[in-house]
């Protein structure tokens, strides 16, 4: 029986704190106390230090060099190992618009490594970001390949493996994207508004169809108006949809993350990265997909309209992003964990007995010491 015994942390639980033991065997927590005795395989003294659950990044295109568009293990593997040293225990890769063909490829990459031993943070599934969106609204996305969605295109995406998709970016623009969201609601996948042109009434419909979800909110969608409240206000208003936000200080001003997160409440927010390949790289030329991206003072940027194209961003970043603005350190646990995985039904997201051992070890800056997955240290800071 595998065992890690974790002493002296600063333990932060659903709604309290204390400094205590955590014992983790086969992967799961099986104790916490304010002191356990037994003898363990592996004990690691953690000297006061906060440990909370492991961050979630359900929207990652790549890092570190590497993007899940390179149709490659190695590139999947490398985004794994850059990310568990920032905190990130659970990711789900994320593509971006392209042909079919390519798309079906990639999948079958991802189911290989769906939940299988990893470098550093686990693969749970996938994110589809496209192709079924607005050109008005494209962002970083490669407009030849935005297209009418159609039932038989998502049947060869979900057919790849059962369960592979769990989260599906579309824009709810026409009739055919409404059969497709019944359709991926009723297969088990959660559909999110992304890159959308659309106004308040069609959103709404959206909605109604199956839509739960917001992609990177305020980015790559029609904005709130007195007049039209376009997606934002679609979102702001339906307390069933589980809003998304790039909070690099970049993408979103953080009056407007506030805002967010005050309409919605912290129980329906998850902060995600949308990093690309560039994260954790010098300034420079990179590649978003097919398209030219260049690097510059911490901004991504497409080089043929200078459009965002996607960040640089990490999530301890974002943790530390949501205490400077003010969020408890256990409200910043649901908003970068917690959410996520109640949102995709997995056993982590909370420090618990039953729960999967996905744990961190944070300093006094929240700066990552430890990374913990199933009970397995795959990261400790030098």
């Amino acid at each position: 029986m595998k065992s890690l015994l974790l002493k002296n942390g600063n333990i932060f639980l659903k709604n309290e704190n204390f400094i205590g033991d955590i014992l983790i065997e086969n992967g799961i927590i099986k104790k916490i106390e304010k002191n356990i005795t037994e003898k363990t395989e592996d004990v690691i003294e953690v000297h006061n230090q906060k440990i909370i659950p492991g961050f979630i990044d359900i929207h990652i295109h790549g890092a570190n060099g590497a993007d899940t568009m390179d149709n490659s293990v190695s590139s999947l593997k490398k985004i794994s190992s850059f990310i568990v040293k920032h905190g990130v225990t659970n990711f789900l890769p994320t593509t971006l618009t392209s042909s079919k063909d390519i798309l079906v490829g990639i999948l079958e990459k991802i189911a290989g490594l769906q939940d299988a031993p990893m470098p550093g943070a686990n693969i749970f599934g996938v994110h589809m970001e496209g192709p079924y969106f607005d050109i008005e609204y494209k962002g970083g996305q490669n407009e030849k390949y935005i297209k009418v969605s159609t039932i038989e295109e998502i049947k060869k995406f979900l057919t790849v493996k059962n369960r592979l998709v769990k989260l599906f970016s579309i824009s709810p623009n026409n009739d055919a994207a409404i059969d497709s969201i019944k359709y991926l609601k009723n297969n088990g996948v959660i559909v999110s508004i992304g890159h959308s042109a659309c106004v308040y009434e069609k959103v709404k419909r959206g909605i109604e169809a199956g839509i739960t979800h917001a992609t990177h909110t305020y980015n790559g969608m029609r904005g709130f108006s007195h007049r039209e409240p376009g997606v934002v206000g679609a979102i702001f208003e339906a307390d069933n949809v589980m809003a998304e936000v790039i909070f690099d200080k970049i993408h979103v001003h953080p009056t407007a993350v506030d805002i967010l997160i005050k309409i919605k409440g912290v129980n329906n927010i998850i902060c995600i990265t949308d990093a690309m390949s560039a994260t954790g790289l010098k300034d420079g030329d990179y590649k978003l997909g097919e398209l030219d991206v260049y690097l510059k003072n911490g901004e991504a940027r497409l080089k043929i309209n200078d459009s965002l194209a996607g960040s640089v961003l990490t999530m301890d970043k974002v943790f530390r992003n949501l205490l400077e603005l003010g969020y408890s350190i256990f409200d910043s646990i649901k908003m970068t964990s917690s959410n996520a995985a109640s949102e995709f039904d997995l056993n982590v997201g909370e420090i618990a007995i039953g729960k999967q051992g996905d744990l961190i070890v944070l300093d006094e800056s929240s700066e990552v010491l430890l990374s913990i997955i199933k009970g397995e240290v795959k990261y400790k800071k030098e």
